[in-house]
């Protein structure tokens, strides 16, 4: 049984987080332009999905080879360019291979035998949707639904079926409670001021962690997304990475920074702290 919690399963959960770091990856590429491609008036708007067309260059066009999707090795051994126009694929790609790989045997080695296997894919499942989505939002200002919704009702069923260690009153308390507080700030700074400041998005954000870590938990998890937030706020502001929403004058009114990273990394931070 030795064998298995410090060898095995860490090797498995390397291979198996490099894999779902290169899907991962796909998402974080994929999902915006399947919703932009959905809002767009244009009858002819680019269709894609997360598995057609098939992986390809998206400066060429050209297919990528089998051999070039090896999470890791093959951005390595190609030297970050396309094989074919010999375009920079961007670091991401590695970095959220290496990231998700580490992660995964991380929580594999601190985490079993105390949990079961099907805790530690609730874990990986967790840390997965929170890293899209902070991907995601840090580059779009956008938090997809289907994710959003996908933590939630995970958080939820963990909960009935005992996995998140979260009584199932506490879950679903604590995601309605969540939604109509932060709700109701959102509605009110935005009357008040004439201008979106807390996003939709992150208010469901904030109620499908909340799902994860109990109704208990909230005060604490708004406290510490409002920290993380002034720091990325303040670095934003610093590095000039402040952005506006106006497409036609996109160097107007630039006040707008994601909160969905911060809101994530509160998430994070509380959940595997309680339990590890």
């Amino acid at each position: 049984m030795t064998l298995f919690y410090f060898w095995f399963y860490p090797i498995m959960a390397l291979i198996f987080g490099l894999f779902i770091g290169s899907f991962i990856n796909v998402m974080i590429y994929r999902l915006p332009l399947m919703i932009f491609s959905e809002l767009s008036p244009e009858p002819d708007a680019v269709k894609v999905n997360l598995w057609w067309p098939p992986s390809h260059c998206p400066a060429c066009g050209a297919s990528v080879w089998k051999r070039d999707n090896i999470p890791v090795l093959s951005w390595l051994w190609l030297k970050g360019k396309c094989r074919h126009c010999q375009s920079t694929i961007s670091p991401q790609y590695l970095i959220s291979e290496i990231l998700c790989g580490s992660v995964f045997t991380l929580l594999t080695l601190v985490a079993l035998p105390q949990f079961t296997e099907i805790q530690v894919c609730c874990f990986f499942l967790y840390f997965c949707l929170l890293y899209s989505l902070s991907v995601i939002d840090f580059q779009h200002l956008i938090l997809p639904d289907g994710l959003v919704s996908l933590l939630l009702w995970s958080g939820l069923l963990g909960s009935v079926l005992g996995t998140t260690g979260i009584a199932p009153r506490s879950a679903i308390c604590g995601a309605a409670l969540a939604w109509l507080l932060l709700y109701t700030v959102m509605a009110a700074y935005e009357k008040l001021r004439g201008r979106e400041g807390l996003g939709y998005g992150d208010v469901k954000l904030m109620a499908a962690i909340t799902a994860w870590l109990g109704m208990e938990k909230l005060p604490e998890l708004i406290l510490w997304s409002a920290g993380s937030g002034i720091i990325v706020y303040l670095l934003c502001t610093v590095l000039n990475k402040r952005r506006s929403l106006d497409e036609d004058h996109p160097e107007s009114a630039k006040h707008y920074i994601p909160f969905g990273p911060s809101i994530a990394m509160a998430g994070l931070v509380m959940f595997f702290i309680e339990r590890l």
